[in-house]
């Protein structure tokens, strides 16, 4: 991410309370060796920090922050050899690192800055030595082990989310490119009128951030959930919601495609209204009532494309979520294999993009914390329909869901896998499968027992479900999940 203007950037450095791990000022002092180190110590101490850059600036005094100038150029400084001192550094710092080389004039004066972007891919290191800047001193990483595992885990814990989305922008950039008016709309908040207001609540939730240069930096976390355009935001473009309507039960003819342009918290209501739309109805009867119903509930589809858009991997580039909807069913695909193994997706929580799904709980687009999924199959249940399938494959996770049909049209893996889920969610209400709890969930009559049994039977013999107890008999059995036990 390339500097705009050097000299505000002095100026916003020069105004933090002191030096910090992650910022030094010199005056002239400029041994290749020590930039070096220092490259390597600061670099390292912006990942602690959380910070996007590390500076290293010449030509203002230690201390007294008097603006001296300096007699440094980084673009001409070579080192033993004539080698430029820029080609060297980059060459004996390890990872690769963005690093700008700022030679220009200030108040009549000569200032140099180094700016250095880690990587978080690892540890950076100088001629293959890690060092981490600790007070005022520049010392060897492998003498501090405590700081150098706490390295590691923040390099493990960067994410998509924090990156930049688009660099340098002015305050009315941010109110035209954002739609500020829908977070606080979803947050329930009257929106304020006072611009700087905005500006501050989106700087705290990590929407956006100072860029040191009077102006922002707005986030991929800001630029997926409240872009007015996502096609804006180069890193994000393709991350777009492809929703597919086919004519019969394959790809051959598509009636219609619409892609979403806005983020997924300012589009996601348009976004469930045109899919709900899409769904064909049924007539069903509550309470002696009869009413028109999608044939898919709607807590299931939203549950289901919020839990794609939160746990897609945003390093797969090229593609997004998409929904395909067929005569026959629903299928909603995202980037990345599932981070969980599927026999576990109802009761395991783990998220690839936590902030992500953070805010989409917050704004209250989705269920808390790992209550989608069951919360789905739930709603699924409660309408006798066919159990969705989750696919994970090495790039993607799709979830299909299923037109409803009678009991005596389910498939055997169908059957099973309604089974295996039944005794998945009674588990996690702390209770069990029974012959009676799998016959209502199919709609069937007491008189039916024997076809449940052979459904038990068959999911016991596969094992995808146990005896609760090994001593138990036939009669009021109960099960659970395989790997409770």
């Amino acid at each position: 991410m390339s500097t705009n203007d050097p000299e505000a950037l002095l100026e916003r450095l020069l105004a933090e309370p002191g030096e910090s791990d992650w910022l030094e000022f010199k005056h002239n002092n400029c041994s290749p060796e020590m930039i070096g180190k220092w490259v390597s110590a600061s670099a390292n101490a912006a990942i602690l920090s959380a910070r996007e850059r590390a500076y290293l600036v010449w030509g203002v005094e230690d201390g007294s922050r008097e603006k001296l100038g300096t007699s440094v150029r980084l673009g001409e400084l070579k080192i033993n050899g004539g080698e430029l001192m820029t080609n060297w550094i980059n060459r004996t710092i390890t990872p690769s690192l963005m690093m700008e080389f700022l030679d220009f004039t200030h108040e009549e004066k000569a200032f140099s800055i180094l700016t250095i972007e880690p990587t978080y891919d690892r540890p950076v290191a100088f001629k293959d030595k890690r060092y981490l800047r600790i007070a005022e001193n520049v010392r060897d990483l492998s003498d501090h082990p405590e700081h150098e595992k706490a390295l590691w885990l923040a390099t493990s814990k960067h994410r998509f989310e924090g990156a930049i989305a688009l660099p340098h922008q002015s305050e009315s950039d941010i109110l035209s490119k954002l739609d500020v008016s829908s977070y606080y709309k979803l947050a329930r908040e009257e929106l304020p009128k006072n611009n700087k207001e905005i500006i501050r609540r989106f700087m705290l939730r990590g929407f956006i951030r100072e860029d040191m240069e009077g102006r922002y930096d707005i986030t991929n976390l800001g630029a997926i959930l409240f872009a007015s355009d996502i096609g804006a935001f180069p890193s994000i473009a393709t991350k777009s919601v492809r929703i597919i309507r086919y004519v019969g039960r394959d790809k051959r003819t598509a009636s219609g495609e619409v892609e979403g342009r806005k983020g997924y918290a300012a589009g996601f209501s348009g976004l469930m209204s045109y899919i709900m739309k899409a769904i064909p109805t049924q007539e069903l009867y509550r309470d002696g009532v009869r009413s028109m119903e999608p044939i898919y509930p709607d807590t299931a589809v939203r549950e289901l494309i919020a839990n794609a858009l939160i746990h897609q991997d945003f390093t797969i580039s090229g593609v997004g979520p998409v929904v395909d909807m067929y005569a026959d069913r629903l299928e909603v695909t995202n980037p990345g294999h599932s981070l969980i193994e599927v026999d576990r997706i109802v009761d395991e929580r783990r998220s690839r993009n936590e902030k992500l799904a953070a805010e989409m709980r917050s704004l209250g687009l989705c269920e808390e914390r790992g209550g989608g999924i069951d919360k789905a199959l739930l709603e699924i249940e409660r309408r006798c329909a066919p159990p969705p399938d989750f696919v994970s494959s090495k790039d993607s996770m799709r979830v299909v869901v299923f037109s409803p049909k009678p009991f005596n049209e389910l498939t055997k893996s169908e059957k099973r896998r309604a089974c295996f889920f039944h005794c998945i969610l009674g588990w996690i209400k702390s209770d069990y499968m029974t012959n009676t709890s799998l016959r209502e969930r199919f709609m069937l009559q007491p008189t039916d027992y024997q076809l449940v049994s052979a459904i038990i039977s068959e999911a016991v013999k596969m094992g995808r479900i146990v005896a609760a107890d090994p001593a138990q008999g036939r009669k009021h059995a109960k099960y659970v999940p395989y790997w409770v036990k």
